[in-house]
């Protein structure tokens, strides 16, 4: 064991003038390491900047205020307390033994954690900063004082038992030296100014994690005008009932589609649908039945647009159309449209007053090609709509293909 030069008014003095300290990457540092704080035992030194470094960290979560990481921050500086204690007791029982002073050392250390976590008890009614503030001050005195009163003294009573002074004469001595006026006097005054200098840190501390509140307000104001702007965007392009597309949105996406399909030579799949009698729906159940009517077979169609580039839109009242587009030159064809007939029709939803079927139906008139020049937007929609009518006047509940 090291023995520690004579504690004197000067060595006190050091803690003033001597720089800080700057290991461990903190942006503030709530206790600066002095090198005065060293008792003179290589292992107890090396283990109170230890402690030091890991309040220093504690005091660090200020900024970010999140509670995982003062849980992180306080469970490591608990753990190495509890081992630091261990290993320091270990130390002193050497010289000690069954001495009185090492008993009040081991009540001291007993009396720690619980103090702490009592500081750290939820339920307080005390922000999280709060807790973190309080925990830290307290730290920082009771650390300051460990060392600068206690462990100094029992370094004082070992470097004296190791010159060969006995044990009870050993601790007079430091007695003495530790309780002359002068270095009482700069030991309350090294607090003091420590307690001073932790205050205004946690202050910076404290104005750092506003800041950084402020602008994760500020990021989080953006977010949500990004979402609101996507929700405006979204609601301008989707049929408020349905979810599908709106006619709007079927307009843009059929020219590009089109443009699309002409410039890679692929196929363009038109589908136009009508929900058959479904006038005599709404008459017979009401509107309300009609409108959750028109939201399942929605869903049916969505379930067929499940590739990109393919698109279903509701066109107004029971009228629907999808779009798709395909490398193949025959398209998406009959069994795509068999397919969502039979869905629909599968959905047995009543409509007792159908002259074609006492569940909902649904007649379609389809246009696959690739494009020529001569096709437009226009004459495509036209022909559909000729091919839908057709299926209408062919008893309807059925495709009729072009």
């Amino acid at each position: 064991m090291n023995s520690t030069t004579d504690t004197s008014a000067a060595d006190f003095m050091d803690l003033l003038a001597q720089p800080e300290h700057t290991g461990g990457a903190h942006l503030f540092e709530v206790f600066p390491w002095n090198d005065n704080f060293n008792t003179g035992n290589a292992l107890i030194d090396e283990q109170h900047k230890r402690l030091v470094d890991l309040l220093n960290q504690l005091a660090g979560t200020l900024v970010s205020n999140r509670e995982c990481e003062v849980e992180a921050a306080f469970t490591e500086l608990a753990a190495y307390a509890d081992y630091h204690f261990s290993a320091e007791e270990e130390i002193w029982s050497e010289c000690f033994a069954d001495d009185p002073w090492l008993h009040n050392h081991l009540a001291a250390h007993g009396a720690f954690l619980p103090k702490v976590q009592d500081l750290k008890r939820p339920g307080s009614g005390q922000a999280l900063y709060q807790q973190i503030e309080g925990m830290v001050k307290f730290l920082i005195r009771w650390l300051a004082f460990h060392i600068i009163v206690e462990d100094k003294r029992f370094a004082l009573v070992v470097a004296e038992v190791q010159a060969g002074v006995p044990l009870d004469e050993a601790k007079l001595k430091a007695e003495r030296k530790m309780g002359a006026s002068s270095v009482r006097l700069l030991i309350d005054t090294v607090l003091g100014m420590y307690e001073s200098l932790s205050s205004r840190t946690l202050n910076l501390l404290r104005e750092r994690r506003a800041r950084v509140e402020a602008e994760e307000k500020l990021r989080q104001a953006y977010v949500d005008l990004e979402a609101a702007n996507r929700r405006l965007e979204e609601s301008a392009i989707t049929d408020d009932l349905t979810g599908l597309f709106n006619r709007r949105h079927f307009d843009a996406v059929f020219a590009a589609e089109l443009a699309r399909a002409r410039r890679e030579g692929s196929a363009l799949t038109l589908v136009l649908l009508d929900l058959d009698h479904f006038k005599r729906l709404n008459d017979t159940y009401g509107h309300v039945a009609g409108d959750a009517a028109l939201v399942t077979v929605a869903g049916a169609l969505r379930e067929h647009c499940r590739r990109a580039g393919d698109y279903a839109f509701r066109l107004g009242g029971e009228e629907f159309a999808l779009l798709a587009c395909s490398s193949s030159p025959s398209g998406r064809g009959h069994e795509l449209f068999e397919a969502i007939r039979r869905d629909v029709q599968a959905l047995a939803i009543p409509n007792s007053r159908s002259a074609t079927a006492p569940t909902l139906t649904v007649s379609i008139g389809a246009v696959v090609r690739v494009p020529q020049p001569a096709d437009t937007v226009q004459t495509l929609f036209l022909e559909a709509d000729r091919l839908l009518y057709e299926a209408k006047q062919q008893g309807r509940n059925r495709i009729v293909c072009g």
